[in-house]
């Protein structure tokens, strides 16, 4: 670990679904196993926050909501895809100029540009090497300063947490998909697909995170899909013990999607958008298969569920696939060259 960077600071509080919360408790693991003082700073009371037994018992320093006062000179303070983060910048921005965006989405927010604008964030962290190519350009033309830094960080998955599940049951294919419960997170042909692949089986489909304004993007659910607003309905255990297939088109061009990771943990053989992260992470017709029109989806479904040899070998090489990208070597030492270069930051 970099010697002379020894804490850092996080506006926010870890969750165990959805993207950025869930990367967000991935990541406080590696730090503290490699030795970083953790301070989260949340913005509301995090009382009833199912992670905040764990951040105690790792040592995590838990500030009140929205209490700046144990920053000092010099101190990073990130933020993960959080709004509350960029409104708070400019009174964050008085204590320590090591302030640090992590972006999750393959856009800009209005409030990134205008903070950028005011010189108030000092790096940009991004997931993957695209996405950064694709931004820095705008974020300079709004800021040309040289002090800005704009890096690339390998995430941290911790694949102990989720179970590879060989053999799932004989008496149904299941499939599946999971994300927030957004509109623009469901493809508006998400039933047709669903309907039409064909399985030797009863096919058992489980969407989770859904509810009226998915429903209303797509239509209600047939009767052998089983629908959960959130993970307190279904678990993700439970939900990729179901799936053998994470069928998931979508509206939406994916950054670096955590459930790919969970995914490949699982045994769940993702078949998804040829396009954003999902290119980066998947290998076609290795470890899971990229489609470009809604007749991929259905064809890559059907060939699943009728190879099952297939379909458990692509699945063993996607756990190895997950464990290269977000194992724990490959990580510490990308974050060993963050912190590096956080530590080289103006104060």
């Amino acid at each position: 670990m970099s010697r002379v960077l020894k804490r850092l600071f996080v506006m926010g509080f870890p969750g165990l679904y959805g993207g950025a919360g869930t990367e967000l408790h991935h990541q406080i693991l590696i730090w503290r196993q490699m030795g970083m003082e953790v301070h989260l700073i949340p913005s509301w009371p995090p009382v009833s926050e199912p992670l905040l037994p764990e951040m105690h018992g790792l040592g995590v320093v838990v500030h009140p909501p929205n209490d700046f006062s144990a920053i000092s000179e010099g101190d990073p303070v990130l933020g993960f895809c959080n709004s509350d983060f960029l409104d708070a910048l400019p009174e964050i921005h008085k204590r320590t100029k090591r302030t640090i965006f992590v972006n999750c989405m393959t856009w800009l927010f209005d409030k990134e540009r205008e903070s950028m604008a005011r010189g108030l964030i000092g790096m940009f962290l991004y997931q993957n090497p695209s996405v950064r190519e694709k931004h820095m350009p705008e974020l300079q033309s709004l800021n040309p300063s040289a002090e800005t830094r704009f890096c690339v960080f390998k995430p941290y998955f911790e694949a102990s947490r989720f179970h590879f599940i060989q053999e799932r049951s004989s008496e149904f294919f299941g499939c599946g998909r999971i994300s927030r419960a957004d509109a623009d997170k469901f493809s508006a042909n998400t039933l047709h697909i669903y309907e039409y692949f064909v399985a030797p089986v009863w096919k058992r489909g489980l969407f989770l995170g859904f509810d009226e304004r998915s429903q209303n993007k797509i239509g209600q659910p047939y009767d052998w899909i089983r629908t959960a607003r959130d993970q307190n309905e279904v678990s993700q255990g439970e939900f990729y013990a179901h799936c053998e297939i994470i069928l998931q088109p979508t509206d939406t061009t994916e950054n670096w999607p955590r459930i790919g990771f969970e995914a490949m943990a699982s045994g769940s053989v993702l078949i998804v958008d040829n396009r954003g992260g999902w290119q980066q992470m998947v290998e076609h017709g290795k470890t899971g298969w990229l489609c470009n029109h809604e007749r991929d989806f259905i064809y890559y479904a059907s060939k699943m569920a009728y190879e099952k040899n297939l379909r458990q070998e692509m699945a063993e090489a996607a756990r190895q696939r997950g464990l290269l990208l977000g194992g724990f070597q490959a990580s510490t030492e990308s974050w060993e060259e963050i912190f590096e270069e956080i530590s080289k930051m103006p104060t």
